[in-house]
């Protein structure tokens, strides 16, 4: 079985929802690593900064921490309501696993557009947010919790195949 046909096949195992909630939970895994870091960020940086001058250390401080508030309950939220339909299989720990490792290049990829080249702010939350779940779409298949219902599948028609 060539490559192609052998991904037309998985692709054709997992419906399109499981695969778009998928998609979501990477994307709110991504704003629930961001949230922390931003935290964290905001409670260092201001002062680091803007020292001397701390009605603006306050201000930007106050703001991250609202920021890091706001992020991490967007994520929370987009993560519940992609759950809903996603698979089984999503929720094994290969599943999260993934999620979260995905979400940690794409905060990667954010602080490094940020930080290192002209990319204005939306475009490149917009990039990694598109590539992420993307990203978390195209992998959805190849999960390990995917292949525990075929095979539990195939155990049960042998059992049942023995009782006959």
């Amino acid at each position: 079985m060539n490559g192609e046909l052998r991904f037309d096949a998985v692709m054709k195992r997992i419906d399109v929802y499981s695969r778009l909630a998928y998609g979501g939970q990477c994307v709110a895994a991504m704003a629930l690593s961001a949230a922390p870091m931003l935290l964290i960020a905001a409670s260092i940086a201001p002062w680091m900064i803007w020292g001397e001058d701390h009605g603006k250390a306050l201000s930007i401080f106050l703001s991250g921490i609202a920021a890091a508030i706001v992020v991490g309950l967007l994520g929370g939220a987009v993560g519940v309501f992609c759950w809903r339909w996603s698979g089984d299989w999503i929720t094994e720990w290969p599943g999260y696993a993934v999620a979260f490792a995905f979400a940690a290049i794409a905060n990667g990829i954010v602080a490094y557009m940020l930080t290192s080249t002209g990319v204005p702010i939306p475009v490149s939350f917009g990039v990694a947010m598109a590539t992420l779940f993307f990203a978390g779409f195209l992998v959805a298949g190849h999960l390990g919790g995917m292949r525990v219902l075929p095979e539990q599948r195939e155990g049960r028609q042998r059992s049942n195949a023995r009782r006959r």
